[in-house]
């Protein structure tokens, strides 16, 4: 009995203490020296399959948290890998692709977006309006090839090619009228499916609270995004606002001031 407790013992100490190797060929059990965990594939070889989500908002994204640093998932959304760093979700394309524009289109804006509603006597109170940011292009100095269409019409932009894509978007705002909640800038995608149905993959948002520190937001949003041939992309402001029955509740999305333009830009990523 003594000599049976001995050798359990020897034995949780050695799995407590233990490098992890996993392979399909038994002979190749052995962990590399300097790793915890040794994946091994042979020949066809198999990849090892990280978590995955339909969107990285849907991941779990703890704050001030340096255990969950290093976590890193698969987002379906845009085909991205994600890795966290103790406070937020960075798409690895972030730092570690050396990002080469391939294709480059420029838009800027031609004019503001002004949005308002009024928030009325009667519950539910509050209100929310939205529209689409218009965009402007300045010939062949914006394009690089012929990837990438704008409709003047829509405010539309459609990516011909299929590749990997860093989209960049910019834009100044300014809160009006009373009660204004929140701002956003949206950047927009379709399939190609369902090439009329917009849905937000990226945006920035902007409080009242932040209004209270005295200045007015200035949005800055970038993602890497897998895009297929005939998707098309569009901006969206967006506004809430809680009780304001007497005065309508405003904002205005600036085309052009001391903080720069409005902007939306396209590079094609080269791996």
């Amino acid at each position: 009995m003594k000599k049976h407790y001995f050798i359990s013992l020897l034995l949780f100490e050695s799995l407590w203490y233990a490098q992890i190797a996993i392979a399909p060929n038994p002979a190749d059990h052995e962990p590399h020296q300097n790793s915890i965990l040794d994946v091994k594939s042979s020949n066809p070889s198999k990849a090892v399959l990280l978590p995955v989500v339909s969107q990285i908002t849907n991941a779990a994204d703890p704050d001030n948290d340096n255990n969950f640093r290093g976590a890193i998932a698969y987002s379906k959304g845009n085909s991205t890998i994600y890795e966290h760093d103790g406070t937020n979700w960075s798409s690895i394309y972030n730092y570690v692709v050396e990002v080469r524009p391939q294709y480059f289109a420029h838009f800027s804006r031609p004019s503001n977006l002004n949005l308002s509603c009024n928030g009325g006597f009667l519950p539910p109170y509050g209100c929310t309006a939205s529209g689409i940011i218009p965009l402007i292009n300045n010939g062949s100095s914006d394009f690089q090839g012929s990837s990438i269409n704008l409709s003047l019409t829509s405010n539309v932009v459609t990516v011909n090619e299929t590749g990997l894509y860093r989209v960049t978007y910019r834009s100044y705002a300014t809160f009006n009228g009373l009660n204004t909640d929140e701002i956003q800038l949206r950047l927009q995608k379709t399939a190609v499916a369902t090439p009329t149905v917009f849905s937000t993959i990226d945006s920035k948002s902007f409080t009242s609270d932040n209004d209270n520190l005295g200045y007015s937001p200035v949005f800055n949003g970038s993602i890497v995004v897998q895009v297929n041939a005939g998707e098309k992309f569009r901006l969206e402001g967006f506004m809430q606002s809680g009780f304001s029955p007497l005065i309508n509740s405003s904002t205005s999305f600036q085309n052009n001031n001391t903080y720069g333009k409005g902007e939306l830009i396209f590079e094609k990523i080269i791996l």
